[in-house]
């Protein structure tokens, strides 16, 4: 049953796609070679065997299996006879795990379960073929399910960047505004439908910040008591205690963690006109992407009062520091080395990154998630 009531809900919403369900059963879950994503089900320790055979991989290279969060090492080895196995053990029933070759140009992330097995291809590591693991199928439904309206979202993005007319371009924004509560709701739906599915759990953990406190409270109490259980219930349960319902209009959250230096910087005190609150990590690729971007902001409108505080979801120092110095960031950054749960990141509801927030000089939050331009654009007007 699980994530196949779906079909219901689009029977009962104009959505803008048509699935043929027919072709669910012919779904071939995809995810290989990277770093494993681990995740959740039981406290018990549970040994995963990951047997594989590839396909134009030379025999003799190496393979590492990895955890998601942090990013553990779990076992390694080396491709023999076009096959494998990789064996590691974490606390949870399913995990979502990282497989990848040595220099990463190869690399797969998969739901993992005690006996699951990957079809590999050289240079097509994403396209795996994957069974053993009912999880990742249910993974693969939902991503048969939300990708039509996903490439809509893609195609509209595309197109609003592109198009200069203020009407169309605001026509467009709408259409991709019901896109995107199309493919939440969507979501929401699954989540009540299926509370005992793993991916309903780590949906909910994604979209906390998103979907806010009194929504993700109420999808949360559909969960089976298992799945609140899970590393992801966990990480709801602390959204739903920390969380502050920080929303434009509203007033910041304070907290204090170290810098770089290891001194602690607190938020209310720094002094500027406006302060731009970026979440990110050095192991975020879109992250890194957006770093030339905020440097060259930064740059424009420092000497205006325009100051940026980073907040880093690392728990490796060394690597932070590293991309700090590799992205030539020049403003404060602070971490408290505790990944994902960075408790920074848990005040603010922070589910994805980068995320920020534009903070002004009396504590109002006036912006969220500007970025490129449409940062610039905000200051100039703010800071003429």
């Amino acid at each position: 049953m699980v994530w196949s009531n779906f079909r219901d809900y689009l029977k009962m919403r104009n959505y803008f796609w048509d699935v043929n369900f027919n072709e669910m059963k012919n779904i071939k879950p995809t995810s290989i070679l990277f770093i494993l994503l681990i995740s959740s089900l039981s406290s018990i320790a549970q040994t995963f065997t990951i047997t594989g055979n590839t396909t134009g991989v030379e025999d003799g290279t190496w393979l590492y299996l990895k955890t998601s969060s942090p990013q553990t090492l779990l076992d390694s080895t080396k491709v023999k006879n076009s096959k494998f196995t990789l064996v590691g053990r974490t606390n949870e029933k399913v995990s979502q795990m990282l497989i990848h070759t040595n220099k990463f140009d190869n690399y797969l992330f998969f739901w993992a379960e005690k006996n699951t097995h990957l079809a590999l291809k050289n240079g097509e590591f994403k396209k795996a073929i994957i069974t053993g693991s009912k999880t990742q199928a249910e993974a693969d439904l939902r991503k048969k399910l939300t990708a039509p309206n996903q490439q809509l979202q893609d195609s509209l993005t595309g197109l609003i960047t592109k198009e200069k007319d203020a009407t169309v371009n605001k026509q467009l924004k709408e259409k991709l505004i019901d896109a995107r509560n199309a493919e939440k709701e969507l979501d929401m739906q699954g989540i009540k439908a299926n509370p005992k599915s793993l991916i309903s759990a780590y949906i909910l953990s994604v979209y906390t910040s998103t979907w806010g406190k009194e929504k993700t409270a109420e999808l949360f109490e559909s969960l089976s008591p298992e799945m609140k259980n899970t590393s992801y219930g966990k990480t709801i349960k602390d959204f739903l205690m920390l969380n502050k319902e920080i929303k434009i209009g509203g007033k910041f959250a304070d907290f204090e963690q170290a810098n770089t230096a290891g001194k602690k910087i607190k938020l209310s005190n720094i002094k500027a006109k406006y302060i731009l609150l970026e979440f990110w990590g050095s192991w975020c690729g879109p992250c890194r992407e957006e770093n030339p971007n905020l440097v060259k902001t930064y740059n424009a409108f420092k000497t205006k009062g325009f100051e940026i505080l980073g907040v880093a979801a690392d728990d490796n120092k060394a690597q932070w520091l590293k991309a700090i110095k590799d992205d030539q960031l020049p403003w404060e950054n602070v971490c408290d080395l505790k990944g994902d749960k960075n408790q920074a990141a848990l005040i603010y509801g922070i589910s994805g990154y980068p995320t920020n927030f534009l903070i002004d000089e009396t504590g109002v939050i006036i912006g969220k998630n500007l970025r490129g331009e449409d940062l610039s654009k905000k200051l100039a007007e703010l800071l003429p």
